[in-house]
């Protein structure tokens, strides 16, 4: 066996009534919080409202920023930074999805520097390494959505809008001090964001198990992970209000999340492809996902044989009888047949890339996400990324 590492730093509040804890909770990260919100959203459904009074119930004054984009973008980071510095808050409390989450911590850290521009900490900027940079301020995550795992990731993605790239970056510090998953919060999530988030962690799972930095440790969450989404999916797709199901998928996108992020594996070149997908067209991550997920199964499910037949199983396919080489070619298939039963057929052009984005997108891919493609079991040159981008059109 390999030797790996791994460490856990969030503390995660998971099941059903969790975010009443709040007042226990935020007291112990500060006297002032800056709450990030989802524009609309949140507030119309109440949970704004809900967290702040929970906030200011356990001795915290509340700034709230709730205009969080779809896709957290840099001229947005920057600016809720200046408003966290100018009211000298001391944390960010992260309530929605993955945007406001990486909202939250992205201004926990630019916060943390004095303030300027978020893109001088991305791809291509000159702190892009985040080396000798000082810790972010505590950050704190409520999530609504079974989706994107960075309530147990130190990672976050901003959109670069001048470059049109979305890049993924973060640290230790980045790491949220609380989390807290509460299914209840997630039984009035609309169909289409109950499709795409969940897509998002049967990547993520999927992902951290194909990869080279895959441990013992990451593939126990990996595969329990994808085991959980192909249960579930449907059934919440069927009846959004089936708690049981909401709970499942939570559980799901909390340990898939701890696979890619604290468990030190990673997403490999879906992630890699599809973040410049987002980059260019703004479309819903989980989507970018399955639009690019099947021409990238093509080309490598031949890398690691064990590994890819495993996940044609846990997928739910494959026939007595058949040996590993033959489970493994069949993946590709099992991945498609999957999204077609979860009703993700998508292709790029429908996410609106047109094939004159390629070069531009192939670009960013090794610009701003070169670590993650490396992660790949099999190494993948330009060309071998202009043909997937090719293939998924």
């Amino acid at each position: 066996m390999k030797a790996f590492e791994f460490s856990i730093p969030t503390q995660v509040y998971f099941g059903s009534g969790e975010v009443n804890r709040i007042p226990e909770l935020c007291c112990t990260l500060g006297k002032k919080a800056m709450l990030l919100a989802a524009k609309d959203t949140m507030r119309t459904l109440g949970f704004l409202d809900m967290v702040e009074e929970l906030l200011r119930k356990g001795g915290v004054d509340v700034v709230v920023s709730d205009d969080v984009a779809p896709n957290p973008r840099d001229v947005d980071i920057t600016r809720q930074a200046g408003i966290f510095l100018k009211e000298q808050c001391d944390f960010t409390v992260g309530l929605g999805g993955g945007s406001a989450m990486d909202s939250a911590k992205a201004v926990a850290f630019l916060a943390a520097q004095g303030g300027g521009s978020i893109t001088d900490y991305l791809a291509g900027g000159p702190h892009a390494d985040l080396a000798g940079t000082a810790p972010a301020f505590p950050i704190m995550v409520i999530t609504t959505t079974a989706g994107t795992g960075s309530e147990t990731t130190p990672w976050w993605v901003v959109t670069n809008t001048t470059d049109k790239e979305k890049p993924g970056t973060g640290n230790d510090s980045t790491a949220a001090r609380v989390a807290i998953v509460d299914p209840q919060l997630m039984l009035s999530l609309p169909k289409e964001i109950t499709r795409s988030t969940g897509i998002d962690v049967l990547f993520h799972a999927m992902e951290s198990f194909i990869a080279c930095t895959a441990t013992p440790f990451t593939d126990l969450f990996a595969k329990e992970a994808m085991k959980l989404v192909v249960d579930n999916l449907g059934k919440v797709l069927e009846d959004g209000s089936d708690i049981e199901a909401r709970t499942a998928l939570a559980w799901a996108n909390t340990i898939a999340g701890i696979a890619i992020g604290e468990g030190k594996s990673s997403t490999v070149g879906i992630h890699a492809l599809g973040h410049s997908i987002g980059g260019q067209t703004d479309a819903p991550h989980g989507m970018t996902m399955a639009a690019i997920g099947p021409a990238y199964m093509r080309k490598t499910w031949d890398a690691d044989i064990q590994r890819y037949a495993e996940v044609t199983r846990l997928l739910g396919y494959g026939e007595p009888g058949m040996d590993a080489e033959q489970l493994a070619r069949m993946s590709p298939d099992a991945l498609v047949w999957t999204l077609q039963k979860f009703g993700c057929t998508i292709t790029m052009t429908d996410l609106g890339v047109k094939k004159d984005m390629i070069e531009a997108m192939t670009d960013s891919v090794f610009k701003t996400m070169k670590n993650c493609l490396d992660c790949s079991l099999k190494e993948l040159s330009r060309g071998d990324v202009v043909g997937l981008y090719v293939d998924s059109l």
